[in-house]
């Protein structure tokens, strides 16, 4: 999913393409779709209103790698909750780049500016890569989940306003399982602080799904390929996807300050995270439910506006559409949330107290009654059971011949039933 890239001629030609921020690269604006050079224009013209000023953006990943120039001033300090030593930080770092990358520096000159740049970004390491050192043991633990949520209510507790996780992938496919009740516990938690949680939908198998793109309460971002379908390698067809957004490959700034490429549902997920950052940068006041109305309801649809499919949700993501959705639902009432106390917490599945259930009160004479009433009725289930046998075996005895009411007398073969 990522690969690094050395400066050359392919460099510049890629520094001119993002001479203007967000421009797609220059051999594939050459034979741009309409759905590409429109996704693009969106957020450039989005950014005429709002770059995310004022927005904390959290980052769950395998961490965000210091002095990248073009992250220069946006990253806040962050927490590692995995705790392997010499973590390369690669793909987080790339992510970085795309939602809040300041553009072209002196020490990287390539640098892109990002879907957010005017935003902040809070890095969250919850998951170390097999290639680096102790990336296969930590993967071997098993207690992704566990990680995994405690990240996000680390990122909840510091006031982040959107929530990008990208889980840990292998061979580009999320690494899912079945989660156990601390993950469900801390999207509930994000909730009820009404902070906004995105994520891939991700590859969604039978014995295999991919978390927490496909819980409720997540915003499940699908990737799309150069012709603006699902690309079936990174995103299934399900209802997991919400949005869709650009999937293939981007060149952005690495942890060394040098060009990599990356591509996948990361991508895709940061498209969504870094317009979402930009509704909640001009609309504070919406909560995290408007602003995911405001992301779904101006997405753009191949079939039209408001359609809905498994393969592109509700379409690609519009980020100045987002914008002018917001507007109308700035002046109307918000819908509830889900309380600010009493959430559920870590490995606590029916509350944290225990104690006598308290049921309606009975009267024993009342309950004298309903016994009788049933031993009366076990009574009548044996004495029909007991007819049915006696009503069987006389029915197999010799039929006695019948005579019609209008006819001849007919008589039956003797030991024949009559049905």
């Amino acid at each position: 999913m990522l690969k690094r890239r050395c400066a050359g001629v392919a460099a510049a030609a890629l520094l001119l393409a993002l001479a203007q921020p967000l421009a797609p690269p220059a051999e594939a604006r050459a034979a741009a779709p309409t759905w590409l050079s429109r996704i693009a224009g969106d957020f450039m013209e989005a950014h005429r209103i709002t770059r995310g000023k004022g927005v904390r953006i959290a980052l769950l990943s395998d961490g965000v790698a210091p002095g990248v120039a073009t992250l220069d001033g946006a990253l806040e300090k962050g927490r590692d909750f995995v705790g392997t030593p010499r973590p390369k930080r690669e793909l987080g770092t790339l992510l970085a780049s795309l939602i809040v990358g300041g553009g072209p520096t002196a020490d990287a000159p390539l640098g892109v500016r990002g879907l957010a740049s005017a935003a902040t970004l809070l890095p969250v390491r919850v998951y170390a890569t097999p290639r680096e050192p102790g990336g296969r043991a930590w993967a071997n633990r098993d207690m992704w989940d566990v990680t995994l949520a405690k990240g996000i209510r680390y990122a909840v507790d510091q006031g982040a306003q959107v929530i990008a996780v990208e889980p840990y992938s292998l061979n580009g496919h999320a690494f899912g399982g079945s989660p156990g009740g601390s993950l469900p516990a801390a999207i509930a938690y994000a909730q009820s602080k009404d902070s906004l949680v995105i994520a891939a939908a991700g590859v969604q198998e039978t014995y295999r799904v991919a978390y927490p793109g496909v819980m409720a309460g997540v915003v499940g971002v699908g990737a799309v390929n150069e012709k603006g379908r699902r690309s079936a390698r990174f995103t299934s067809g399900t209802t997991a996807v919400l949005l869709s957004a650009p999937g293939f490959k981007v060149p952005l700034t690495g942890p060394d300050n040098r060009l990599w490429t990356v591509w996948g549902h990361p991508v895709a997920m940061s498209w969504a995270a870094g317009a979402a950052a930009l509704v909640r940068a001009r609309y504070p006041e919406l909560t995290a439910a408007q602003v995911v109305q405001a992301l779904t309801s101006s997405a753009r649809h191949p079939k039209g506006k408001g359609r809905y499919d498994t393969d592109l949700g509700f379409g690609y993501v519009n980020a100045v559409g987002a914008l002018n959705a917001a507007r109308e639902l700035s002046g109307k009432p918000a819908p509830p949330v889900a309380a600010k106390v009493g959430v559920v917490k870590d490995g606590a599945h029916f509350g944290e107290r225990r104690g006598t259930v308290r049921a309606v009160p009975y009267d024993p004479a009342v309950l004298g009654g309903f016994g009788a009433l049933t031993l009366a009725g076990l009574a009548a289930v044996v004495l029909a059971g007991w007819m049915l046998v006696r009503r069987r075996r006389w029915r197999r005895l010799p039929a006695v011949p019948e005579v019609a009411e209008a006819g001849p007398v007919a008589p039956e073969s003797a030991g024949a039933d009559s049905a």
